[in-house]
């Protein structure tokens, strides 16, 4: 599905239009969540070395100032926001390379070892951070239109990101939990303190820098994925056709705005409440596309597929078993507020389903002419071309 829609699309050709909704409202408004966590992070970082960020005002006006500053970028061009990763990546993986070599040498191994009663592990807060660190690599999907050869770019890409990721924190962790006294003491800014302890302040300066570079990153990633996801469910005919609006840039404009409406959660929340809440929206979106996945090979086991797991379909739902299993033992310590917050994310996909229906039926506001899922969009509707939509006609 080579289009701005990603997921939806993957869901919307083998169960119909009202479950693309239901999936897009269930990672859309994950990932919009998630977006908030990034800016916290920043200012909790840097709050280490300027204190005066730990008050309430302070804390507001920055958190204000840098999710500004971020969307603004943002704005200015996918290619930008494209290259500009790439450099943070390199420039958030260097600090670690040094504190791993660095640190090596002063691991005590026996704290490898160590382990307290399982009764003492808060098994939420274990499986939230752990799932919330390893997840999202489905919404590259949502770029699909505006990537080159993405049938070959993808699966690439994803082996080189799988690999770097588990491999970075496996040896970081390592690394940290050796060199440090007492794992009771980790949160999520723990690594300054690493950082400090091996290398002195000039590294824990360094990996404070990287770790808001790395933020920024992400922030930016996401943003791009969620404006460009709202644009194709746009000109799939799913939401108002004046949200695939084009800025001179070439950004999706609308898309990108409404894709911010949740940072304001950063002012208000904590680090664990918002990845609980958007971990248990992701979990139902990600049981629809694993069972997208096998109605796919049962219903459509010709179709063209450019990548192919090599596996028949009693083999692709084995191999899905320990993802399903911590996927369901996360979801089973979600907290209730959580689990209160999906419910009301489907009655919401329910209610968007019927009431843009209802708009586009009655020509109340412009819609793109619906094409079904199996079909691919008109030539204008794809890729980097402007689509002149007047909202009001």
């Amino acid at each position: 599905f080579p289009e701005d829609g990603g997921f939806v699309s993957w869901v919307s050709s083998v169960y119909g239009e009202y479950w693309g909704y239901v999936k897009f409202f269930f990672n859309w408004l994950s990932s919009v969540t998630d977006n908030a966590i990034y800016p916290l992070m920043i200012v909790n970082y840097f709050a280490t070395f300027i204190p005066i960020l730990q008050e309430t005002l302070w804390r507001i006006v920055s958190l204000a100032v840098c999710s500004f500053i971020l969307v603004c970028i943002n704005l200015t061009g996918l290619e930008l926001v494209g290259y500009a990763s790439i450099l943070l990546l390199i420039m958030a993986l260097l600090p670690f390379f040094v504190l791993i070599i660095l640190g090596i040498p002063k691991v005590e191994i026996s704290r490898c070892g160590e382990y307290g009663d399982l009764n003492d592990v808060d098994w939420r807060v274990l499986l939230n951070t752990l799932f919330w660190n390893l997840n999202y690599f489905d919404s590259a999907s949502a770029l699909a239109a505006e990537v080159q050869n993405p049938n070959k770019s993808f699966p690439k890409a994803l082996q080189i990101a799988v690999t770097l990721i588990v491999s970075m924190y496996l040896i970081t962790l390592v690394v940290g939990v050796g060199v440090t006294p007492s794992s009771n003491d980790w949160d999520d800014s723990y690594f300054s303190t690493v950082a400090d302890i091996v290398g002195g302040k000039w590294l824990q300066g360094w990996v404070v820098g990287a770790i808001s570079l790395s933020s920024i990153g992400m922030f930016e990633a996401e943003l791009s994925t969620n404006g460009y996801l709202v644009m194709g469910m746009s000109r799939r005919g799913m939401l108002p056709a004046f949200l695939s609006h084009k800025t001179r840039f070439n950004t999706p404009l609308y898309g990108i705005l409404i894709s911010c409406m949740a940072l304001p959660l950063s002012i208000y929340s904590t680090f664990q409440d918002l990845i609980e809440m958007l971990n248990l929206m992701y979990i139902w979106g990600s049981i629809l596309a694993f069972s997208a996945f096998i109605a796919h090979r049962i219903k459509r086991p010709d179709a063209n597929r450019p990548f192919k797991i090599p596996l028949n379909t009693i083999g692709v739902c084995l191999m899905l078993l320990p993802t399903l299993f911590f996927t369901f033992a996360t979801m089973y310590f979600g907290s209730w507020q959580g689990h209160v917050v999906s419910f009301a994310v489907f009655l919401l996909s329910t209610f968007c389903y019927y009431f843009f229906g209802y708009l586009r039926r009655n020509n109340i506001i412009a819609f793109f002419p619906l094409v079904p899922w199996t079909e691919p969009l008109p030539s204008d509707y794809c890729g980097h071309t402007r689509v002149s939509i007047d909202p009001l006609n």
